[in-house]
């Protein structure tokens, strides 16, 4: 089985985020910067390379052409990784540590969406890593939030391992599947690695608008 060891996945994010006081149930601001690490990477089989050639219009035996299929993986990997960078949400389901420090309380932010569950996780005091036990998964569908069964201190340097993404390939919404095989297309051609206004225009509704009109 083929995949991607432990990588940046280039999202790095600073966010204050209302959040309720546990205390008197006022909404205050809660600042968090946390990195994202693909931690596991994505498989080779769960890659929808057969779609891309059908897309490109390749010859049914695409794949005895020495190392054919190897260059269309590389290409849904790196469409795959333009599209959730551009969204800070996760397509293919797959581990990520998440790592930085918090706002403190019983509510941690998290910087990536979709969340399925919460693995693990831990706080380092005084230099040592401790286990802050179970935390659940407050969904939503571009602010999901880690619900702690015990308070952090504000500031604290919190790490993650998440379970995150929509599910294998055929679970991503359309949208997102044609935009990635659109990207790898363009990217064969030559392509930067920017999104094209197509690709942008299908992603749109999953991007999150912010206070100001900004995503």
């Amino acid at each position: 089985m083929g995949r991607t060891g432990p990588v940046a996945s280039g999202l790095v994010r600073t966010r204050c985020v209302p959040v309720p006081s546990d205390k008197n149930h006022r909404t205050v601001e809660k600042l968090m910067s946390m990195t994202v690490i693909d931690s596991q990477g994505i498989a080779d089989e769960s890659l929808p390379v057969a779609e891309l050639a059908a897309q490109m219009r390749l010859a049914d035996q695409y794949e005895t052409v020495s190392g054919q299929a190897s260059r269309l993986r590389l290409r849904i990997r790196a469409a795959i990784g333009a599209v959730e960078r551009r969204l800070g949400k996760v397509l293919i389901r797959r581990e990520f540590t998440l790592a930085g420090e918090v706002g403190g309380g019983m509510r941690i932010p998290l910087p990536i969406a979709p969340v399925e569950s919460i693995i693990t996780v831990s706080a380092a005091r005084a230099g040592v890593l401790f286990a802050l036990g179970e935390a659940r998964v407050l969904a939503d569908a571009h602010r999901p939030v880690a619900l702690m069964n015990r308070p952090v201190n504000d500031g604290e340097w919190v790490r993650m391992t998440v379970q995150a993404g929509y599910g294998d390939w055929p679970d991503i919404p359309e949208a997102l599947r044609q935009a990635v095989l659109l990207m790898a297309e363009v990217l064969d051609a030559g392509a930067g690695p920017g999104l094209i206004p197509l690709a942008e225009t299908l992603v749109a509704p999953f991007r999150d608008i912010r206070v100001g009109g900004t995503a």
